[in-house]
């Protein structure tokens, strides 16, 4: 039994892991003040207070998986004003490297965080909920201020909420809007046409795209907007896969369209793709070296820390055709608070979240960390954005969420295709990881 529940748990976090925003600038684990801007992971929403008549004086932790610095920042942000109008509430904020990981171990060892983000997004989550590691929601007042399309989607089977949504999330095409400008370039509404866009730009001597494939978990990303665009119905077919040994990921010539598809970016990537750092890569972006970048929505607040007086814009990943491509987006940012904490430290929690939710400081930290937020009422981006906004409330999406077991992914194999280029060697891999998925299960 013990083995199981931590299965279920490495599942639910490795998922977390997988959907939260990656990378920006891991720190270590410590504590800072929120002047300390970049001093390390842990900032402390002011010093300790003398005890008001709300209560006696507390610390809780919030265990925060978002790595960008913009997203820690618009938390430091958030936690300094909280602690102003709770002075006896200490929040602290601890962001560390390997997040899923970390997280996993101490929820094995039942060491919960008062506070920390969870990913309702496969039925994996619901049953560590469900294992007590996740106080209900549900009765909480804040919800209601959630944008009810989001709720429902992370409400379990008999409608309960344990995680509280606050950021949506998305894959893009940023781009440079003055380059284009510049350039008289117009947005791309199909592959073919983003391929030939990337053609002038290099024919003019401006590097198309910057990207950083270093690292697994950024090319998962990419391979999640690629397949959604250019074969929309992929993630359905390799969770038909999984459900099926009969059946692998080669057998629909639609995942092989993908896959030839998906390669040609490489051609107009910048020659470090595998050696630089995501962070170094954004801010190249960010500072015009590049034209565009495939990036998440979260990572629109570093981009402008890097450089304030960027015209950024983005735009959906193009389908094969103008119709056909969906944009893979969902709800990113939730947060849970840990049903083994104290009374004490879960009305403290419940406090903290109430205070994030309010419209006008989720707007503070959806400008500040770049994210569309989940609460009604938040405006996000700009006119440059509506390309990307307007494909979503159109409804043209792919959820960004697990369809399957972990065990079953092709997101090695993907990296490898994008550094080999072998289709038919990416198409074998992934079809061996399902048959071994099958036989290990």
């Amino acid at each position: 039994m013990k083995r199981k529940l931590l299965a279920v748990l490495l599942t639910c976090c490795m998922t977390a892991g997988m959907l939260a925003g990656c990378g920006g600038s891991s720190k270590e684990a410590g504590s800072a003040q929120p002047e300390q801007e970049g001093a390390g992971a842990s900032a402390q929403a002011g010093t300790e207070a003398a005890a008001e008549s709300t209560g006696e004086n507390i610390t809780i932790e919030f265990f925060n998986q978002k790595q960008e610095e913009a997203a820690q920042q618009a938390y430091r942000n958030a936690a300094e004003e909280f602690h102003k109008e709770y002075p006896n509430i200490t929040v602290e904020i601890n962001t560390v490297p390997d997040s899923d990981k970390v997280l996993t171990a101490r929820m094995a060892a039942g060491d919960v965080p008062v506070v920390f983000h969870g990913k309702p997004t496969s039925q994996a989550f619901f049953e560590s909920a469900e294992a007590g590691y996740c106080m209900d929601l549900t009765d909480q007042p804040f919800i209601e201020k959630a944008i009810p399309s989001l709720l429902e989607a992370v409400k379990s089977e008999d409608g309960k909420v344990y995680a509280m949504p606050y950021s949506q999330n998305f894959m893009g095409v940023f781009y440079n809007m003055d380059i284009f400008e510049e350039q008289n370039l117009d947005i791309p509404e199909t592959w073919d046409e983003f391929m030939e866009l990337c053609g002038k730009l290099k024919d003019a001597g401006i590097q198309p795209l910057e990207e950083s494939y270093k690292d697994t978990g950024m090319a998962g990303h990419y391979r999640g907007g690629a397949m959604a665009a250019l074969f929309p119905d992929g993630a359905l077919w390799l969770a038909e896969c999984a459900q099926d040994p009969e059946k692998k990921p080669s057998d629909n010539p639609d995942y092989r369209t993908f896959a030839e598809k998906a390669i040609q970016i490489m051609d107009y990537c910048n020659e470090d793709v595998f050696g630089i750092p995501q962070t170094q890569a954004m801010e190249n972006f960010a500072n015009g070296k590049a034209a565009m970048m495939i990036y998440g929505s979260y990572g629109r607040g570093s981009f402008l820390v890097a450089n304030p007086d960027l015209n950024l814009g983005v735009f959906p990943i193009p389908g094969l055709t103008k119709d056909s491509g969906l944009v893979y987006a969902g709800v990113d940012a939730c947060f849970c608070v840990s049903g083994k904490a104290t009374p004490e430290e879960q009305d403290a929690g419940l406090k903290w979240i109430e205070f994030l939710s309010r419209p006008e400081n989720a707007q503070k930290w959806s400008d500040t960390e770049g994210a569309p937020s989940a609460i009604d009422g938040v405006q996000y981006g700009s006119e440059g954005s509506l390309p990307m906004l307007n494909r979503i409330k159109e409804g043209k999406v792919r959820e960004w969420k697990a369809y399957y077991d972990s065990r079953f992914s092709d997101t090695e194999a993907f990296q490898g295709l994008l550094m080999d280029r072998d289709v038919d060697k990416f198409l074998k891999n992934a079809d061996e990881v399902w048959a071994n998925a099958h036989v290990s299960g």
